[in-house]
């Protein structure tokens, strides 16, 4: 093939260029009308199959049963496809050496993986006969209205206003044993990690499913065990966590294969993503039958629990339903690529499988999208060209979200996206809100949650909030670093980091006030308050701040009698009948315009004042404190007509929660003095008692009423206002290191006990004291058992004593607290016991073993290169020669998939066949190699690139182009190094018939497979060994050397006939979970372990020193680990220092791998999220431990004799903290 595109090009080139010069130096007119009207014509065809992508009226939907007929499919087979078909025939027998058959095993794995004659398709001629419109997959509000709505500001679920605030919950990363008997721990594990999402703030996840996880072999779906999504959906119904269903197919660029199965990954007559090449797609019905086959399986398990779907266990918990992901790229000159059939055909598949929920997509980017010059200029062509009906009209779904890198650096304008998105009256949806760089400094989680919310936005998900460095093998080996990679708010083991701990809060007073605030306007979108039958702020500013620091948003005015949403039960339950609540909320950001604690004026406007711009009503005092930002709350309203009313005029202190005690009663916690100061501003003559001051105040604009102005005492501590008519608040001001711990019970939507909650806004309970607490079912608290929980005092406010509180006990004398005296407030002691000391010295490790992987023990299997496959009279004298040692098959071709495959090569040498004074080896691998010969280590070589260009730009694939074993995107030839192995070469004697035997062993670790994202067509990039090339021997005869033969191409042809590789590794086509494999086929292997000798280095903890010997190939330890006998929650870290590449396994599970670098790793083995046991408590846990290096990284001084070897230092932490490892 190389040698007809270097002919061809030998002669077309020439020929064009002589045309080009032609005709410009002819007719320079000619030349540019023809120039602009082929750039016309591209772009006019371009989006053209853009709108109208090619999809047929006769579009299949399902698969049929094998054997159907085909007549009526059109088979198409590339030539390299057809070429492997062919092998058998090319491969007859011609000498010694290519006795026939020799390469049946691998040609017939490869087509068993291609498997193309079973793609046998059913068409259907009316399911995009008549063309889908958004009209007819729109959400049925009319009918399911009720249960769930929507508009330009929020969801209302059963009318109540609600933030749909979640992060990705990745269920496919969490290890846990894909046994059916582990049924109970899965179920607890996933309550466990879903009540952390809980206890963060988050009120919902988006979970990607993936078709990879659940279907590992061709017509093979498991949802069983940890692959129950049914389960995993009860479970957050019972939790009250809703769920942003992302049913993909592609669901993101963070797994291998964008989360596409690696049994249609190999089958590459069909077009994953209808990409035809990087930037160019072409409809494809075999890959869309394939989609319908996933929707099938998959929606099964959904329906029954949307929102609107209320049975006896309550209702449901998906919220809306996404379609697809990242489908927005553009290709050449800023184009559309994305064809809008892809995204019509997949909501038309979830409407006609019963999905009731709204369908949302994340196809845009902000602002490239929207404001770029780009995006501006083809919606206007494209505009035009729909005028004169050249294309079809764009598809929208329901809800259009779009992907943000940094939202608070560049603000949301919502007016341009509900231009390009075409819903003006759907919510705005980040469905990937990303922090600005993986290096921000902390806070930047809540620096850009804080921006969405008041910039308007009512739905949001955290991508790699929650850290999966220790998550399974899932994603790309290369980013499955161990610990956390900087970017994650969360660790592996459920530590919050000071970025988390800032966006708790955040989330905490959103929550608080979602009831008011989510259904809110921005004050320069809505007509100002002119009047109020009660004191109402209209108007907030800071002085010493800029305009645009302060953003104020207010909930859209109504009649009291209003029917609509949650107001209908505001108005009947909360608010006398000639009252109307506006509920404020001003967000103000003092960024680099303020230090920390510098105190601002905070000047209001009543609704009576005569006009915003002349004057203000009162001013307070107050500062930021340490996120320099803050939230500040007008016009809340405590309590009912019945029960009395307090309300909150205006506020400068933050109000970070709301507990309801009973009507009328809540208890508000805020920060003390010292962390932030400032003041409450009560309606009316209220009575203060405990931590607080007041004083009685007239103001402008009210001069007929009383305010109270009611100011917190330094320290924490607590405070008590009540109103005229009875209403109470209790204002708890808490410490630092309180609000730092700080986790509210929000309840469930299916739980009776917090309807309260569900009319006020206020929540069941709050807690503080520890980390690691867990709040669920109104009141029960859990305590993870940890050495740092230890002794620790918790604190509960709840109306009544908590129902269960696993791992505490009640104080009954609490007179050393600062919150003592309260009725509501519980003490509790952790029981956990109280000793101190490193918890690893509990941990008993024993029976050190050691064994090494046979070579000759694994199942090899020959693999021929394209010479093989063709016969001598094929040769193409002017094919280039990286031809000749070029492989038919890729790892990938036949299943091996996994991380690693192994290549080897078995040649006799003597005397005669030697054409130089040195011997070398050229190979061309993806990603990373090793190489041995003869049992030396030669080192290795790698060839990978992660791109620094924006994925899916013209730079990225220039980069791309130049760079071999690019990460994304296309992947040129490149990558080749050459080994002298003259000195571990065997040379036999000149009279010895048969030669040396030498033997090359090449492992080749692979970083993952493309992700067929942004436009790249790179899903079925070639990895493992692509070519192999010796130079100095020949073995054509013993009698001649190289140059005396007369046809020289032909020769190296022939020779690389008598050169034979072999391949081995592991199909994980064959396994139950096809992702958590080294891809040794020796992994599991229970033979040749021997007890090997430990070497302490740390003598606070377990460690030892292991030496490496780089020449003695793939080596593995072993060991048992002791449950420790306290602190079942503890993390254990194992600690991993050396330049070698390791893998790490727990209890047959793979978790996680050490990159060949001088940066020590740590590795979670035990608690935490992602906790790896599979046994009994009682039961100890069984580590393995893979490992080989290079030679260009041994101490060849280190033992004393010839043998390489790498230090490795490895010892058990509790916790990411690698300082104590000593050298």
């Amino acid at each position: 093939m190389a040698g007809i595109i270097l002919e061809s090009g030998m002669v077309l080139v020439p020929l064009a260029c002589a045309a080009l010069y032609i005709v410009i130096s002819s007719n320079m007119l000619l030349f540019v009308f023809i120039t602009v009207a082929a750039s016309v014509g591209f772009v006019t065809y371009r989006l053209r199959y853009h709108y109208s992508s090619g999809a047929r009226g006769d579009l299949i939907v399902r698969t049929k049963d094998t054997g159907a007929d085909t007549s009526s499919t059109s088979k198409t087979r590339t030539k390299k496809k057809a070429k492997k078909s062919a092998s058998r025939a090319a491969t007859e027998p011609e000498s010694d050496h290519s006795s026939g058959g020799e390469f049946d095993e691998i040609v017939q794995d490869a087509q068993r993986h291609c498997d193309v004659d079973d793609e046998v398709v059913e068409r259907s001629g009316a399911l995009l006969a008549a063309a889908v419109t958004a009209e007819k997959t729109k959400y049925d509000m009319e009918l399911y209205g009720s249960a769930l709505s929507y508009d330009h500001r929020c969801f209302y679920i059963c009318g109540r206003p609600t933030w749909v605030l979640a992060a990705d919950f990745d269920y496919w990363r969490i290890p846990i044993p894909p046994s059916s008997g582990m049924a109970d721990q899965i179920t607890d594990t996933w309550r466990r990690v879903l009540l952390q999402y809980k206890a963060a703030g988050f009120n919902a996840v988006r979970i990607r499913f993936h078709w990879g996880f659940h279907s590992p072999s061709k017509g093979k779906y498991d949802f069983t065990g940890n692959r129950d999504v049914n389960k995993l959906l009860l479970l957050c119904e019972e939790l009250g966590v809703l769920v942003i269903a992302c049913l993909g197919p592609f669901i993101g660029d963070d797994v291998q294969g964008g989360g596409y199965p690696f049994w249609l990954i190999q089958r590459d007559h069909i077009r994953l993503r209808h990409l035809r090449a990087s930037g160019v797609k072409i409809w494809d019905d075999r890959f869309a039958a394939a989609e319908g086959e996933w929707y099938d399986q998959l929606i099964s398990m959904l329906v029954g629990h949307e929102v609107m779907t209320k049975s006896v266990r309550g209702r449901g918990c998906i919220v809306m339903v996404q379609l697809e992901n990242h489908l927005g790229a553009r290709g050449a000159l800023e184009l559309p690529l994305a064809l809008q059939d892809e995204t019509r055909l997949l909501a038309r598949m979830a409407r006609e499988r019963v999905i009731r929920a709204p369908l949302a997509t994340n196809n845009l980017r902000w602002p490239e999208d929207f404001t770029s010059l780009a995006a501006r200029t083809w919606a206007a062509v494209e505009k035009k060209l729909r005028s004169y009906h050249v294309i079809k009209g764009a598809y929208h779904s329901d809800i259009s979200g779009f992907t943000v890198r940094d939202i608070d650096g560049l603000p949301v304008d919502l007016d341009a996206v509900a231009r390009v998105t075409k819903g003006d009256n759907a919510p705005m949806a980040a469905l990937e809100l990303y922090k600005p760089n993986a290096e921000s400094a902390a806070g930047s989680f809540s620096r850009q949650v804080e921006a969405a919310i008041s910039q308007g936005l009512s739905v949001l998900s955290l991508p790699a909030y929650f850290s999966v460095g220790n998550w399974g093998n899932l994603d790309s080996p290369l980013k499955c670093r161990q610990g956390d990679c900087g970017y994650s708010a969360v660790s592996a083991d459920g530590a919050l980091s000071a970025d988390a701990r800032s966006t708790r809060l955040v989330l905490h007073i959103a929550r608080a006030f979602e009831l008011q605030v989510a259904s809110s306007d921005s004050v320069s979108s809505r007509p100002w308050i002119t009047s109020a039958s009660q004191p109402t702020v209209r108007g907030v500013s800071v002085s010493g701040l800029p305009a645009d620091a302060v953003r104020v948003r207010r909930q859209w005015e109504m009649a009291a009698t209003a029917t609509t949403h949650a107001h209908e039960q505001q108005s009947e339950s909360t608010l006398g009948e000639d009252q109307l609540q506006m509920t404020l909320a001003a967000y103000v950001d003092g960024q680099g315009a303020t230090e920390a604690d510098s105190e601002l004026a905070f000047l209001f406007t009543l609704a009576g004042a005569p006009a915003i711009t002349k004057g203000h009503s009162f001013a307070l005092t107050g500062t930021l404190g340490p996120r320099q930002r803050g939230i500040f709350i007008s016009n809340l309203v405590v309590g009912s007509k019945s029960s009395g009313l307090l309300s909150l005029v205006a506020a400068s202190k933050e109000i970070y929660t709301r507990v309801a005690l009973d009507l009328g009663v809540e208890v508000w916690i805020c920060a003390e003095e010292s962390i932030q100061n400032g003041q409450l501003f009560f309606d009316g003559e209220c009575k203060v008692t405990g931590h607080a001051e007041v004083e009685v105040v007239d103001v402008d604009h009210a001069k007929d009423r009383k305010f109270s102005f009611v100011i917190p005492k330094p320290g924490p501590g607590v405070a008590t206002v009540v109103g005229e008519s009875g209403a109470t608040v209790h204002v708890v001001l808490l410490a630092q290191t309180d609000l730092d711990t700080l986790v509210v019970d929000y309840g469930s939507f299916n739980s009776e006990k917090v309807q309260h909650s569900e009319t006020t806004g206020a929540m069941p309970a709050a807690a503080w004291g520890a980390d690691g607490i867990l709040m669920a079912d109104c009141g029960s608290v859990e305590l993870a058992q940890t050495r740092t929980n230890a002794a620790s005092r918790i604190v509960v406010v709840s109306r009544m004593q908590p129902q269960r509180c696993a791992g505490m006990r009640l104080l009954e004398d609490s007179t050393d607290s600062v919150y003592r005296g309260h009725r509501f407030i519980w003490h509790y002691i952790a029981e956990a016991n109280e000793q101190s000391g490193d918890i690893c010295t509990d941990v008993s490790v024993r029976g050190l073993e050691k064994r090494t992987t046979d070579w000759n023990s694994l199942p090899w299997k020959l693999l021929p290169t394209m010479a093989d496959l063709e016969t001598m009279d094929e040769i193409n004298l002017l094919s280039w020669q990286r031809d000749l040692g070029t492989f038919a098959y890729h790892a990938t071709d036949v299943g091996f998939n996994a991380s690693h495959v192994l290549h080897r090569c078995q040649v006799r040498l003597k005397p005669q066949h030697l054409t130089a004074s040195t011997i070398k080896l050229q190979l061309n691998v993806r990603h990373r190699c090793t190489v041995w010969v003869n049992g030396v280590n030669m080192s290795g070589h790698e060839t990978f690139h992660e791109l620094s260009a924006e994925p899916g730009s013209l730079a990225a694939c220039i980069e791309s182009m130049r760079n071999a074993g690019a990460a994304r995107g296309p992947d040129r030839w490149g990558g080749t190094a050459t080994y002298d192995v003259t000195k571990a070469i065997n040379i036999s004697a000149a009279d010895d018939e048969d030669g040396a035997l030498n033997e090359v062993v090449v492992a080749i670790e692979s970083y993952g497979l493309g992700t067929q994202a942004d436009g790249a067509n790179d899903a079925r990039a070639p990895r493992g060994l692509l070519a192999a090339y010796w130079h100095g021997f020949n073995l054509i005869g013993e009698d001649h050397d190289d140059s005396e033969i007369h046809d020289h191409s032909h020769d190296k042809r022939t020779e690389q006939l008598k050169i034979r590789w072999e391949i081995c590794g592991v199909d994980v086509t064959q396994l139950q979970q096809p992702y958590a494999s080294s891809g040794f086929p020796d992994e599991t292997s229970q033979t040749g372990w021997q007890p090997t000798v430990e070497h302490p280095f740390a003598p606070q903890r377990w460690s030892t020193r292991l030496n490496v010997d780089v020449n003695a190939g793939v080596q593995w330890w072993r060991w048992q680990m002791d449950p420790a006998n306290m602190y079942k929650d503890e993390p254990v870290y194992l600690a991993i220092s050396g330049k070698i590449v390791a893998y790490v396994w727990v209890n047959g599970l793979l978790l996680a791998k050490h990159r060949a670098s001088s940066k020590p790793s740590s590795v979670l083995l035990r608690g935490g999220l992602g906790s790896s046991r599979q046994k009994a408590s009682a039961a100890p846990d069984e580590v393995v431990v893979m490992m080989y290096g290079w030679a260009d990284d041994a101490d060849t001084s280190a033992t004393g004799g010839g043998s390489s070897t790498v230090a490795v230092e490895l010892s058990l932490n509790d916790s990411r903290g690698l300082s104590a490892l000593a050298p």
